[in-house]
Parts: structure tokens; sequence; C-alpha cells
């Protein structure tokens, strides 16, 4: 009709990216997970990292489908971490997340988290409980996540989380040359410069099978997340001298069961600098522990 305007499409208020390779097996169950969403202003950018299969065409359906869905294309593979700065680049939310291709988000989650953040404006990010399920979507366990202090053990954040577009521009982005442990590495860059909230709260299932990062690569994960939280561990503000030895100690135990001498020496000489009255303790706490009977805990980790 002459003299329409065309639609004008709201400025979203949360930006979701999803990266993907040769995820086209749950692709559209997780992007329906979004368009489900109670809370409407939101934005789904979705990242084809050179794929071979049929994830580009899948994606490019949902987008002619629904104008909030956008494309980014890397013309060949470049990792989660590249996947997840090409995706925010182009993200133009106040309120910022990611997923994965084979995860779900509960109908109320982005509402339930935004409203932490409109809530709270102390709180830099917010991250909930999840549930873990398997291949077929059958529930396996909860997961309760853990205080944000726990950073200083373990990625505790987990795969549910919503953070201000202001703590992007602060810390910057995910580092490409920390594959498997990108997001601990941010989270921990996070934590020294905004509050963190862990909201208790079911919003999110986190998709365990064979084919994913965490399955596939579940020592290396370890690995490296050791080694990112060792970078970072002295800069963390939040931690006292003794809570910041012991975590040297603790990381230097693990070195050393991996049979990583040069590095749990390094880890040791750390926490002498830090508290050296308390570090001989430590290190007998570590060895009565490992003597002592393991009993079975919940699920805990990185989730990915």
């Amino acid at each position: 009709m002459a003299g329409t305007s065309p639609a004008v499409t709201p400025v979203p208020l949360v930006s979701v990216v999803l990266p993907s390779h040769n995820g086209v097996r749950y692709l559209d169950e997780a992007i329906e997970s979004w368009r489900a969403q109670t809370h409407e202003r939101w934005e789904l950018v979705l990242v084809d990292d050179g794929s071979t299969d049929g994830t580009r065409a899948c994606a490019e359906r949902w987008c002619a489908r629904d104008s909030r869905i956008r494309l980014v294309r890397h013309e060949t593979k470049r990792g989660l971490p590249a996947g997840l700065d090409s995706g925010f680049a182009a993200a133009r939310g106040e309120y910022l997340t990611w997923t994965s291709d084979d995860n779900v988000a509960r109908p109320h989650m982005l509402a339930a988290l935004a409203a932490v953040l409109d809530e709270r404006p102390d709180v830099g990010l917010v991250y909930s409980d999840y549930t873990v399920i398997d291949e077929h979507g059958v529930p396996a366990g909860r997961v309760d996540v853990g205080a944000p202090w726990e950073l200083a053990r373990r990625n505790c954040v987990g795969a549910s989380f919503l953070y201000r577009r202001e703590v992007r521009a602060r810390v910057g982005g995910y580092d490409e040359h920390l594959a498997l442990a990108e997001d601990y590495d941010f989270w921990l860059r996070v934590s020294a410069h905004f509050t963190l909230h862990a909201h208790h709260h079911d919003l999110y299932c986190y998709r365990v099978h064979p084919r994913s990062l965490t399955a596939r690569h579940a020592r290396s994960v370890a690995r490296v997340g050791d080694r990112v939280l060792a970078r970072h561990l002295g800069r963390l503000p939040w931690l006292d001298r003794r809570d910041r030895a012991a975590t040297y100690v603790a990381l230097a135990m693990r070195a050393s069961r991996r049979r990583e001498p040069v590095f749990a020496a390094r880890l040791l000489l750390a926490a002498t600098r830090h508290s050296p009255e308390s570090v001989p303790g430590f290190v007998l706490e570590r060895i009565a522990r490992r003597v002592r009977p393991s009993r079975p805990g919940p699920v805990r980790g990185s989730a990915r």
C-alpha cells in the first residue's frame, strides 16, 4: 500500500549467540527453545563455523522465517572462541548470553535472568541451575551451581547465564588460544571487576552425548582449566592470601598427579610467596584427602 512505512524490528534487550560446527542434529530443537521464550525482546545470532553438513541451510531457513534470527558465517572452521567473538560483534542487545547447538533453554530463562539484572544494578553476571539431559533429552540430574567464590576451585558458572554488555566491554572477548576453557577464563576475568550472582532456579537443559566437547575432551578440559585458573589466581581481588595459597597447592597436587613436575613446582613456589607459613599444612591436608575413601557427589564441572 502506498505511503506505508516498512516494519521496524525493535532493538533487542537480550542477544543470544549460538555458534555451531556440523551441529544440525539438534539445531532445530535448540532454536525452537529460544523462540519459545516468554521474554520477547531477544535476538538470536547464529554463527556457522565452517560447517559441512546441513547446518548452514538449517540456519538460513530459520533466518527467513523469523526476523529476530540472524546468521554470521565462517567459510572455514575457526573454533568456538572465534565463533563467540564473531557472534557478539554482531549482537545488539544490552544483555548477552551464548548457547550450544545441542542444548535447550527453558521458556522462562531469559525473563528470569534479565529480571535479576534489572533489579540488581550491582550485578554484572547472573547464572542459574540447570538440568543435565542425555542425547535423547531424558533428564539425568540437576546441577545446583556454586557460589561465585567457588570459581577459585572450578568453573562453577555452568551453562545458563546472562551478563551486561559493559562486562564484555571491560574484560574483552573470548581467548581464541584457550579452546575448551574459554568460558572459565572469561568468568575469572569478569569476577575481577564485577559482582556475580547465583540464581538457584533450573532454567536450562545441558545435553551430554558422545559427540559433545565435554565427552570427547574431558581430561583436556580439566588440564586447560587448571592452567587458566593458575594464570588468574594472583589477580583475583576477592581471595585473601591464605585462600590463594591453598588454591595454588590444590593445583600443584593435581599437576603432580598428571606428571607435570615443572608446573607443580611453579605452583608450590607461588603458594609459598603468598602464605609461606600455611603451605606445609595445606600439602599435608591434600595428601590426607587422597588416602581417605571417596564418596560419590553431585554432578559438577564445566558445562559445554
